[in-house]
């Protein structure tokens, strides 16, 4: 009975905490409204959400690599994946030095990150076919799904521009852009509470 009920009560923990997710994810949309009007921009309160729940991603995952070695590969390539897309988030940073120019130090990790795991390639899937095996797993995915997949779908112009072809396209704009943004916030607060999850999962073996 006490396990059962243990095991409803961290259900409901989680159900929680995934919740407040959403609610900083709506909370820092208002909070650029409120303060911004409408702009979403690299300096906005969602941007910068953005980029530091992607940081602390990549700081998790390092810290595991460091210390844990019998998962050191997977969390590797996983800390090499988020760094590539902090970086491709700070890509207006980077068009300052020429346009597109964030491809080159993503590829320079994509590189470092293979030539460190590609020595025991056997044991690198053996890890990552491990991690798909965690429960914080599901939600990384879903995280992923919602950054990569989703919010560039239901922010497509076809979408918003077509709802009302009368309307200003510039309303339909920004419009647009806090639903891609927030959806995009929404995932990396999922992907930042997974590794958290399994930092503190790896941390009881």
């Amino acid at each position: 009975m006490q396990t059962e009920l243990q095991t409803l009560l961290r259900a409901i923990k989680q159900f929680l905490i995934y919740s407040l997710a959403a609610s900083v994810a709506i909370g820092m949309l208002c909070l650029d409204v409120t303060l911004t009007g409408n702009q979403f921009g690299e300096y906005s309160g969602v941007q910068i959400t953005q980029e530091l729940m992607l940081l602390s991603v990549i700081i998790l995952f390092s810290i595991l690599a460091i210390k844990r070695p019998e998962i050191r590969q997977s969390s590797i390539l996983i800390a090499g994946f988020f760094g590539c897309m902090f970086i491709r988030e700070l890509d207006s940073f980077f068009d300052l030095i020429s346009h597109g120019f964030w491809i080159y130090p993503a590829l320079a990790i994509t590189a470092v990150c293979l030539i460190m795991v590609s020595f025991n390639i056997r044991q690198t899937l053996k890890q990552l076919a491990e991690y798909t095996r965690s429960p914080s797993y599901g939600f990384m995915i879903a995280g992923l799904v919602c950054i990569l997949v989703f919010s560039r779908l239901f922010g497509m112009k076809y979408i918003w521009y077509g709802l009302d072809p009368e309307h200003s396209k510039y309303l339909l704009y920004h419009i647009k852009s806090a639903v891609e943004e927030g959806t995009e916030l929404f995932g990396y607060s999922l992907c930042f509470i997974s590794a958290f999850y399994y930092r503190s999962e790896i941390g009881k073996k």
